[in-house]
C-alpha cells in the first residue's frame, strides 16, 4: 500500500451464514461493486465478526479479491461491545458499515469519518425482542454519532427524520439488483429437479422473523386464495417453530405451501422466473433485493401498500391496502387472485418490473457513496 493511501474499511453484517439474510447480501454486493470502482488512492479492507472455518470460506468465496480481517468475538458480543464503544481494532481513515453494526465515536477531534446504513425503521409498534432492542439503540447512537447515514429510499429519511435529529447527514442511495437477477440457461431443468408446479406463487421467508412466516401461512390459508400452490424460498424454521407446523394449524393441504429452504443463486432465479406471482408481504424490505430480482425476472409483484414499497416500485406492482386488522390476509389473496385472473394485467406489471428493475445497478450505488464519502 502506498504512503498516501487513504483506507476504507467496510464493515460487514451477517455476511456468510448458512442461511442468507438482507443485511449480509447487501454487504457483500456492495463491497464487490465498491472495490470494482475503488478511485485512485483508496484502498479497500473488510471488516466482520468472529467466525467459524465454513462462515470464513464462504465469504472468502464471496469476496475472493479481499483479505477479510475478523474479530476476535462472535456477532452478538461484537454489537454490545461496539454499543458502548468498547474496541480493540483501528479503523483509521474512513469507516463505511453497511449496516448498524459499527465502531462508532464522536464527530468531535476523531480522524475517523463514519457512515452507517440503516436497512429499515422500526415501527412504534414492532415487537421488542433482543434484536429488535438492539437495533433501536444501535440507530440512536447511529444518529447522535455517524458523519453520515445511508438509507434506501426518501420514505426511510423521512421517518428517520420523524425519530431523531439527524440534518443533513442522511444520503438516500439505493442498491442493485441481487446477484440472482438473471435467468440460467437450464432454468426448465432447475425447476423440475427442485420438484415445482406448473403454475405457482413465490414469496419469501427471512431469518429471525417468524412474524413474516405467520403472514404468509395466514395469506396461503384465506378463503379469497386461488388455489394455486405457494412456493417458499429462504428459511423453514425459527427456534421450535417450522413454518410446516404453522401451516398444519392453519388447516392447510400438503400441497399448498412448498418449501424449498435456502437454494443457490441460479435455483433462487429460476424459480422466480417461472413463478405467475411473487408476493412480497414486508412493507419495509429495506433495499428490497427480493422486489428488484423479481423485477429484473419480468415476474409481476404484489404486496402490501407502504411508503418504502411504493416509492420503489414506482407503479409497477399491485400494491394491496390494508386495514391493519383480521381482513389483511383477505386483502392479500385477493391481490394475487386478480393478477393470476387477468392476463394483460400480468403482462403489463412484468414489462413494467423490467423496465424499472433498469434504475437500479450496483455500479451506480457505489459510485453514489463514493461521492458521499468525499462530500464529507
Amino acid at each position: 500500500m502506498a504512503d498516501d493511501s487513504t483506507v476504507v474499511h467496510v464493515v460487514l453484517d451477517r455476511a456468510g451464514g448458512s442461511s442468507t439474510t438482507a443485511v449480509g447480501t447487501y454487504g457483500v454486493a456492495l463491497t464487490r461493486a465498491m472495490l470494482a470502482t475503488t478511485p485512485r488512492g483508496i484502498e479497500l479492507a473488510a471488516f466482520a465478526s468472529a467466525a467459524d472455518a465454513e462462515q470464513r470460506a464462504r465469504i472468502s468465496a464471496q469476496l475472493p479479491e479481499l483479505d477479510v480481517a475478523f474479530a476476535k468475538v462472535p456477532a452478538r458480543e461484537l454489537r454490545e461491545a461496539w454499543l458502548h464503544s468498547f474496541t480493540t481494532a483501528r479503523f483509521d481513515g474512513i469507516l463505511h458499515a453497511t449496516s448498524l453494526l459499527a465502531p462508532l465515536r464522536s464527530r468531535e477531534g476523531t480522524p475517523v469519518q463514519s457512515v452507517a446504513t440503516v436497512h429499515r425503521i422500526p415501527a412504534p409498534d414492532a415487537p421488542r425482542g433482543r434484536r429488535e432492542r438492539w437495533e433501536r439503540r444501535a440507530l440512536r447512537r447511529a444518529a447522535r454519532l455517524a458523519d453520515g447515514i445511508v438509507v434506501a429510499t426518501h420514505a426511510h429519511a423521512a421517518a428517520l427524520a420523524e425519530l431523531h435529529d439527524v440534518g443533513d447527514r442522511v444520503r438516500v442511495v439505493a442498491g442493485g439488483q441481487p446477484r440472482w437477477a438473471a435467468v440460467p440457461v437450464d432454468a426448465d431443468a432447475r425447476r423440475a429437479r427442485l420438484g415445482t408446479p406448473s403454475a405457482y406463487v413465490v414469496a419469501w421467508t427471512a431469518p429471525g422473523r417468524l412474524a413474516g412466516a405467520q403472514r404468509l401461512v395466514d395469506v396461503v390459508a384465506s378463503g379469497a386464495m386461488p388455489d394455486v400452490p405457494v412456493v417458499v424460498l429462504g428459511p423453514v424454521a425459527w427456534g421450535d417453530t417450522t413454518i410446516a407446523e404453522l401451516a398444519v394449524t392453519a388447516g392447510l393441504a400438503p400441497a399448498r405451501l412448498r418449501t424449498l429452504g435456502d437454494v443457490d443463486d441460479a435455483d433462487v432465479a429460476a424459480v422466480v422466473e417461472g413463478a405467475s406471482v411473487a408476493l412480497q408481504l414486508d412493507p419495509d424490505p429495506g433495499f428490497a433485493a427480493e422486489l428488484l430480482g423479481a423485477f429484473a425476472l419480468g415476474t409481476p409483484v404484489v404486496h402490501p401498500a407502504s411508503d418504502v414499497l411504493q416509492e420503489l416500485a414506482a407503479d409497477s406492482t399491485l400494491a394491496v391496502q390494508l386495514a391493519d386488522d383480521a381482513s389483511d390476509a383477505d386483502r392479500i389473496a385477493h391481490g394475487i387472485a386478480q393478477v393470476l385472473e387477468h392476463d394483460a394485467m400480468r403482462e403489463r406489471l412484468a414489462l413494467l418490473g423490467q423496465d424499472r428493475a433498469r434504475a437500479f445497478d450496483w455500479g451506480t450505488t457505489a459510485a453514489q457513496l463514493w461521492r458521499l464519502h468525499a462530500d464529507l
